[in-house]
């Protein structure tokens, strides 16, 4: 039976090339995001999606939004729709799959670079920094809560990837593919990176040719 993985943000973006990537390597894959159909801060949709599951290996956690405003001009709504997205989003599907994984499942919380302490951080971004940050401090400690259960929790943290999302952003410089992203991606859903758990890779394009 192939392996199966819920990826979220599955849609666009890293979300999307992290579903190509492990179907190329023969795995079934489960899209969830708005376009098509689940809010994944929304506690009552992510039961049901998980609840349709027959298997779960893996969750790939890309859901995110950002709303570029310095913090004079960002509203409530704006930051609860970032934080919602990324970290209670996390939150609720790290939870249906804590609940369904065997031992030797893998939880990926796709972080990112502007969420690491020390890296520069960019404004207009506050909702998203805090909830990038966020993600990293969750990844440590559901590692520690799934080690009883075989069941491993990392973080990749990149910077800036080609994506729509880095339009928003409109941040300059180096950037980094969504293949190459989804490609450590899917290594973290294998069992090659077994012995891996609690783990915050930062990928920083200025390292990289992409």
């Amino acid at each position: 039976m192939k392996p199966a993985a819920v990826v979220t943000g599955g849609s666009g973006g890293v979300g999307r090339a992290v579903i190509e990537t492990l179907a190329g390597r023969g795995w079934d894959t489960v899209s969830l995001s708005r376009r098509e159909g689940t809010d994944v801060s929304d506690e009552a949709q992510v039961k049901k999606a998980f609840g349709r599951l027959e298997r779960l290996d893996a969750l790939v956690h890309c859901a995110a939004v950002l709303v570029k405003a310095e913090l004079r001009e960002l509203t409530a709504a704006d930051w609860d729709a970032q934080v919602d997205s990324s970290l209670r989003g996390a939150f609720l599907c790290s939870r249906e799959a804590f609940l369904r994984m065997k031992p030797g499942g893998s939880i990926v919380l796709v972080s990112s670079l502007s969420g690491v302490q020390g890296a520069e951080k960019f404004p207009g971004m506050a909702a998203y920094v805090a909830a990038k940050s966020g993600l990293a401090g969750l990844t440590e400690v559901l590692a520690v809560e799934g080690r009883p259960l075989g069941i491993r929790v990392n973080a990749v943290s990149p910077g800036a990837v080609d994506t729509e999302m880095l339009k928003i952003a409109g941040v300059e410089g180096p950037r980094l593919q969504p293949a190459a992203v989804a490609g450590i991606i899917a290594w973290l859903c294998s069992p090659e990176s077994s012995p891996l758990s609690g783990a915050n890779l930062r990928l920083d394009p200025s390292d990289s040719a992409a």
